[in-house]
């Protein structure tokens, strides 16, 4: 496994299950648009926007579809590449949000990614 996918892992790691927690990730309310940094972004640019906050039956929590921006992903030439969809518990994402950047259109891709995820969990 090359170094710029380690570097991606370990970055979803961090996304998903952050070490630290930040007050205003915990404070605020999650809503689609959002963009977000994130601890441990590599690059830096990197950025969580949410796209979906979805109150599930029998689910503790509500569920979070989000998009990663930046993510290191070597595609035709390209080493930044767009995750479309991630469905995320809120818990577990409020723990990885650090700011709060304001609000910007869902990356292309996103609906395709949530319907296909909403037809498997229904």
């Amino acid at each position: 496994m090359g170094t710029t996918h380690r570097t991606f892992l370990w970055s979803l790691v961090f996304l998903c299950f952050g070490l630290s927690q930040a007050a205003m990730a915990q404070n605020q309310p999650l809503k689609p648009g959002q963009t977000w940094t994130y601890h441990g972004a590599t690059p830096v640019s990197s950025r969580v926007i949410i796209g979906a906050v979805d109150n599930l039956e029998g689910e503790s929590q509500p569920i979070l579809s989000i998009s990663v921006s930046d993510a290191p992903i070597p595609n035709d030439g390209k080493q930044l590449q767009t995750i479309p969809h991630l469905p995320v518990a809120a818990d577990v994402l409020r723990e990885s949000l650090v700011e709060l950047e304001g609000v910007r259109p869902i990356p292309d891709g996103f609906d395709h990614g949530y319907s296909q995820w909403r037809q498997a969990y229904d």
